[in-house]
């Protein structure tokens, strides 16, 4: 299961990464969407996810 430990917004909105925190093993997972506003919905946009143990670095790696 994940919580969501951090959310990152783009100066423009139009992309957010989401940080979420595995229950399991406490490993964060970094993902990215994008806004479709015909959709009016984030659509996810990151092909794979990138794990990190610690939060400086999951936010390195979303910037």
């Amino acid at each position: 299961m994940l919580e969501l430990a951090k959310e990152i917004y783009s100066p423009s909105k139009a992309f957010k990464v989401e940080i979420n925190k595995r229950s399991g093993d406490g490993i964060l997972e970094i993902d990215v969407y994008n806004w479709d506003s015909e959709w009016e919905t984030w659509l996810q946009v990151s092909t794979g996810f990138s794990l990190t143990d610690n939060m400086e670095s999951a936010i390195i790696i979303a910037k």
